[in-house]
């Protein structure tokens, strides 16, 4: 090839056309997360987690799109093409396997699998015809939130009707507010309730309308309303307590007498994922103890690598259970309900009375 041919090509590729190579190459090592907003860094809330370690160690960038609700990371899974790895609870894993929304693992590819906690591995929730779906990370019950400096710890739920707390109270804005209620009622078959149990269920609800400060969608929004001071008494599917400590904030999470709904995120990929290869990495890195004991101090969830236990101290052990080999079980798991539409319209209802009352107020 003649020399000025040569020097021509590299300086175009030393220019625009050069730059144009390298951001293609960059759009290319993006791996595309979704799934549960608490899950993303506090400080960069398009990433994960960990996401520093693994973006420094192979070379792809995360990009993480932090999400709600579960209808919601089914709805993305289902619509978005370009999604790589979701992050979904426990009873959403079968609902996207049906869907052929995801794909089945190989696990030698992911070998801390091998160290997940007992009841997490080879579990009936993550797998169908012998083959491995998703990979748990992190679980917890949906506990009570006080504020321990102006109140003394409370041991039921039924202490959010309580009038001396009027207008102190803030539920996430779900279904788990039933599943809540129930409990305060105690019904213990809290997603097979009859129609007379969820008549009973919003006869209270609607009673607790009046109580509540405000509902909230997703962790941002919760965090806001402790860290406000105007929320007393919250429940919550993870406990933010060493966060809002930084905010002069001094909550904790209990679990009351009638019990607690609970549950366990897993990691899946999806079936559109570009980079099967890094997406097993990533999932391999996430459940790493290093990166579960980081997972742990932001969301105050349990870590699903038993092997993360010899990186917290005998404190944070307490605090989180894991010296309980029985409290997994304790936890009534997520589950899907049956009859998902007669609770659907329930919270459509307490959402239009809440507004309602609103309108009243101004």
């Amino acid at each position: 090839m003649n020399v000025h041919v040569i020097v021509f090509l590299f300086i175009l590729l030393a220019s625009g056309m050069g730059n144009c190579f390298a951001e293609t190459t960059a759009e290319q090592a993006v791996l595309r997360v979704a799934g549960w907003d608490v899950y993303a860094d506090p400080e960069h809330r398009n990433k994960t987690i960990g996401y520093e370690s693994f973006e420094q160690q192979f070379g792809y960038k995360i990009e993480f799109t932090p999400l709600t609700h579960l209808d919601e990371i089914i709805h993305y899974a289902e619509s978005h093409q370009d999604i790589d790895v979701l992050i979904i609870s426990n009873e959403g894993i079968e609902i996207l396997h049906k869907m052929n929304l995801v794909k089945n693992l190989d696990l030698e590819k992911i070998p801390f699998y091998q160290e997940l906690h007992p009841s997490l591995r080879y579990s009936k929730w993550s797998q169908f015809d012998g083959q491995i779906y998703a990979v748990p990370w992190a679980w917890g019950p949906t506990g009570l939130l006080y504020d321990s400096n102006s109140m003394p710890m409370p041991d039921s739920w039924n202490i959010f009707w309580d009038a001396k707390y009027k207008g102190k109270v803030s539920l996430w804005n779900d279904v788990s507010m039933i599943w809540t209620t129930a409990l305060a009622l105690g019904y213990k078959n809290v997603y097979n309730l009859t129609q007379e149990q969820l008549d009973e269920v919003k006869k209270k609800l609607l009673q607790l309308n009046g109580q509540v400060y405000s509902y909230y969608d997703g962790e941002q929004q919760e965090m806001k309303l402790l860290a406000s001071g105007n929320v007393l008494l919250a429940n919550s599917w993870f406990n933010p307590s060493s966060r809002l400590a930084k905010h002069n904030r001094q909550f904790k999470m209990v679990i009351p007498k009638e019990g607690a709904v609970g549950m366990f995120d897993s990691y899946m990929i999806s079936n559109h994922c570009r980079l099967n290869e890094i997406a097993h990495s990533f999932i391999n890195h996430q459940i790493s103890p290093q990166v579960q004991k980081q997972m742990s101090h932001i969301t105050g969830l349990a870590p699903s690598n038993i092997e993360t236990l010899a990186l917290l101290s005998q404190a944070e052990i307490k605090a989180l259970h894991l010296d309980d080999q029985n409290y997994f079980r304790k936890m009534l798991l997520w589950d899907v309900m049956p009859r998902k539409h007669l609770y659907d319209k329930i919270m459509v209802e307490i959402q239009e009375d809440m507004k309602n009352r609103k309108t009243m107020d101004e």
